[in-house]
């Protein structure tokens, strides 16, 4: 990619994957009304500067310096690959791999087309999928998963699994029934070249390396759209009337996404790169063509997009106070982490409870502890992405979901690492501002939650914090508290319609008395 902007520098990758390691992630116990499971596998690689020979691949008549196969990087340890000199040239990019599911109806050569009935049609999302009961452990889920759509085995030397992120709860029915637990898995190729994949084209229709430069917040605001869903399909998907009504009354659901160049670097066999997606996708991503420059780009958000922030949030100092930049100060630079800390042993994974069976009685265990510390401890700032202000930062900053404002001039604390603005990126707004004031109004229990999240990341490590589902806990209270908004605006606007109808029938009426009265 020409337009490609300077990769984020090796020594800030290792900071990242080091502090991966570092971060005990936590582990959401499925409840029995549950068992589902799935896994997802983020895969990072190091593409070499263009300028860069390694021995094998010389140009004819190549006479310059090699790189020997000695120094390619393969079986090496974390520490010891990044060490490697090509490594750590500033030309080298590191990538993450997306896919992009196969769309619900997929072109092939001969001008036919196949159909794919699966969820997550056009989507870009991670290789992954859900558990079986023959896979010994999710980490296999990940492993078998990413074999079969993409052809990458990932237990090979050429690659190295370096941590996990916290898993996260994945509902539907706005948030009132689990589907499943997923759980991210993070590999590093230790090598030079990609092994050639093998994409299953009933399921992936390509391949995308993306540069981490492109998704380290604050994004561009010419790199930052939304996606709209008609919850109406959510609430009823078979009636029609009754989808038609909801459109009406309560608006639909908008969504932050990424733009991301749409330059795929493998192509299942019999799609067609130029394939015009239909519009609009319900909640799709496809290709989209960007108003701005008209090129084709790819559109990331919801839980992938969440998890690739959780990611990048493991940079030491990355927590922007916006999650879009203003348009005045908007820069694509990648952020400066410090220095990294070598760490060799991952840290043992924290097992918590999950959302649907313990009924926030964790989180709220954890908000009256907290309440009993010292008041430093508890003025978290929200940020327009749910993230908190560092320690340099103070006024006043707004929450993107709900509106609140607090006030953290003059308050500091230290972040630990590992969280960022991924936490609160996956939830919608909504297109009525009415709706989204309701959901302030019954979003205190939210607020609650948010902050006491906030909280656990600074100051003392408390034990009772680690193993509190606050992902979980907060999709379950904002979700409760959109519940609660929509049917309050359902039966608002349908008294004032009815009102309305009913003043509207009395005029007429009497218009009509009027008229036969001058008649007799």
């Amino acid at each position: 990619m020409s337009d490609t902007p300077p990769g984020v520098p090796a020594v800030n990758l290792l900071t990242l994957l080091n502090d991966l390691r570092l971060s005990p992630p936590r582990v959401i116990q499925s409840p029995p009304t549950q068992p589902r499971r799935a896994s997802v596998a983020l895969i990072i690689r190091l593409r070499p500067a263009e300028e860069l020979v390694f021995e094998g691949n010389e140009p004819d008549g190549y006479r310059g310096a090699v790189i020997p196969s000695s120094e390619f990087g393969l079986g090496y340890t974390l520490d010891d690959f990044f060490r490697l000199p090509w490594v750590n040239h500033p030309h080298t990019v590191p990538e993450i791999l997306f896919i992009r599911r196969a769309p619900t109806t997929s072109p092939s050569s001969n001008g036919s087309s196949s159909t794919s009935h699966h969820r997550w049609a056009s989507h870009i999302a991670f290789p992954g999928g859900r558990q079986e009961p023959d896979d010994q452990s999710a980490y296999f889920t990940a492993l078998r998963e990413t074999w079969e759509e993409i052809g990458i085995d990932l237990a090979e030397k050429e690659f190295l699994h370096v941590g996990r992120l916290d898993e996260r709860e994945v509902t539907t029915s706005l948030g009132k029934r689990l589907l499943m637990i997923l759980s991210p898995f993070v590999f590093l190729q230790t090598s030079p070249f990609s092994p050639t994949p093998e994409l299953q084209a009933s399921e992936v229709s390509s391949i995308h390396w993306i540069p981490l430069s492109l998704l380290a917040p604050p994004f561009s605001p010419d790199n930052w759209s939304q996606i709209e869903i008609d919850i109406g399909t959510r609430l009823s998907p078979r009636n029609q009337f009754v989808r038609w009504c909801l459109r009406n009354l309560i608006g639909k659901m908008q969504f932050g996404c990424v733009l991301l160049p749409d330059e795929p670097e493998n192509i299942a066999e019999g799609f067609d790169p130029n394939f015009e997606f239909e519009e609009p996708l319900e909640g799709g991503s496809g290709s989209w063509t960007n108003a701005v420059d008209g090129k084709r780009v790819l559109r990331l958000w919801g839980l992938t997009l969440g998890m690739t922030l959780d990611l990048l949030a493991h940079y030491p100092n990355v927590t922007p106070p916006h999650l879009v930049a203003p348009r005045s100060r908007a820069n694509s630079k990648p952020p400066s982490p410090t220095t990294p800390e070598y760490v060799n042993t991952p840290r043992t994974p924290v097992t918590v409870t999950s959302s649907f069976e313990d009924q926030w009685e964790a989180a709220r265990k954890a908000l009256e502890k907290a309440n009993q510390g010292s008041p430093s401890e508890n003025g978290a700032a929200l940020h327009s992405n749910g993230t908190r202000e560092g320690s340099s930062g103070a006024g006043l900053m707004r929450s993107g979901d709900l509106g609140t404002k607090v006030d953290v001039k003059g308050k500091t604390g230290k972040r630990r690492r590992g969280v960022g603005p991924g936490m609160t990126a996956v939830f919608p707004r909504f297109s009525y501002p009415d709706v989204n004031f309701w959901i302030w109004v019954f979003g205190r229990r939210y607020r609650q939650v948010v902050k006491g999240w906030e909280s656990s990341v600074r100051g003392p490590d408390r034990a009772s914090d680690r193993r509190v589902n606050w992902s979980g806990q907060a999709l379950a209270t904002f979700y409760s508290a959109v519940r609660q908004a929509l049917l309050v605006t359902i039966i608002i606007r349908a008294l004032l319609t009815g009102g309305g109808l009913a003043g509207i029938a009395w005029l007429l009426l009497k218009k009509l008395g009027n008229a036969q009265g001058r008649e007799l």
